[in-house]
């Protein structure tokens, strides 16, 4: 049976062009530092090892310094009675000892799930998904709420952000735990959101060719990982398939004005894309895309998805990528560059069991360059057309 031209893409990028044993190599290094939190001494370690190994593929690379406020949480739980159980603080929760009632409001926290209830001055309690963490909270809070406790829509536990200082302290549970607080509405409820206010020191690392004065696309995908997790597929998978596509094509004549960058901040809010798109927005006013690798080391769905721009997702389909379409998907690094007008496209094979846990630790390099492939694909046809 004759190969499909997709067939043939990937055998020839994979090998040829994509390597396996040095991505690994990569990942081992990044995830044996430990959880690379924003401004943590493994953070900037994993900064400097990405500049390293940039400039010795002739990349110009520079940092970009920035800050921000965020939460961290010193210890929170939730009791009802006797039963007590572990909470996580939401990034840019406000923090405190609350005592009120439980009511549990259906669904996601919507604005119309509150229909019928009086939740002022009680503990709301509403299921994660659908709305990001920060828009739960304001539905809470414009109805009344004194705090909000999302349960998880996993069995296991998650850390989750505002992306910056939340309205009402927020806090998550497991969902094997919280599942029963949604028969517990009118119980008298003590919330500990143990959360303090810090300054982040951040630095996203870019790397252009020497010869490159403004970038016609930008590649990137964010280094950070949350506390406690090493972050191999979220999102050392990313990062390192970001790192291998630079070497690869750091001779290609067509891919001279391809720049790279690694974010920093993702995972407490996307500040160091927010911070990239504000600080040079010349820069992003001249971008004909932006490419946003996040989770790649793990098939949690049967087929690579990919999400954004439709012309951008015509043009990949063109070249014979199989992908899934996942739509204008958010909460990663290139929602600030859609929201400035640039066209985008986020790669990213979904949501695996081992998403924000210690157990993070293993990605797989044949995917990455399965993911290298469609990311090629489409750099090709954005810059050759």
């Amino acid at each position: 049976m004759k190969p499909s031209l997709w067939t043939v893409l990937l055998l020839s990028f994979s090998v040829l062009a994509f390597a396996p044993e040095r991505a690994k190599a990569d990942l081992d290094y990044l995830v044996g530092i430990g959880p690379r939190v924003a401004g943590s001494p493994a953070a900037a370690q994993a900064a400097e090892y990405l500049a390293a190994q940039a400039r010795a593929a002739g990349y110009a690379v520079e940092f970009q310094p920035f800050s921000y406020t965020r939460s961290r949480d010193t210890g929170s739980s939730l009791s009802l009675g006797p039963t007590r159980l572990e909470a996580l603080a939401l990034s840019g929760s406000p923090g405190g000892t609350f005592e009120a009632p439980l009511q549990a409001v259906p669904g996601v926290g919507a604005a119309g799930d509150y229909a019928g209830l009086d939740v002022r001055g009680k503990i709301v309690v509403v299921r994660r998904g659908v709305i990001p963490f920060l828009e739960k909270a304001r539905q809470a809070a414009a109805q009344g709420a004194v705090a909000v406790v999302v349960v998880n829509n996993e069995p296991g536990a998650v850390r989750g952000t505002y992306g910056g200082v939340g309205p009402i302290p927020g806090v998550t549970v497991s969902g094997s735990e919280g599942e029963a607080l949604f028969a517990r509405s009118g119980e008298r409820a003590r919330l500990v959101v143990g959360a303090v206010l810090e300054q982040a020191q951040a630095r996203n690392v870019i790397a252009r060719r020497p010869d490159s004065s403004a970038p016609s696309v930008v590649v990137g995908g964010h280094y950070d990982s949350v506390q406690g997790a090493p972050g191999a597929n979220d999102n050392a998978s990313g990062t390192v398939t970001v790192l291998e596509l630079a070497r690869s094509l750091a001779g290609e004549g067509w891919a001279k004005d391809v720049w790279y960058v690694w974010f920093d901040g993702e995972e407490d809010g996307l500040w160091g894309s927010r911070n990239f798109v504000q600080a040079f927005p010349e820069r992003v006013r001249g971008l004909k895309a932006m490419l946003n690798l996040d989770m790649v080391g793990v098939r949690a769905s049967p087929a690579l998805g990919v999400g954004g721009d439709a012309a951008l997702l015509r043009l990949l389909e063109q070249s014979g990528a199989q992908f899934n379409d996942i739509g204008n998907s958010g909460g990663s690094d290139h929602v600030p560059f859609a929201q400035a007008g640039v066209p985008v496209l986020f790669f990213h094979w979904g949501i695996d069991p081992n998403y924000h846990q210690p157990t993070d630790t293993v990605a797989d390099p044949k995917l990455l360059a399965e993911t290298a492939v469609a990311v090629r694909a489409a750099l090709e046809r954005i810059l050759k057309q």
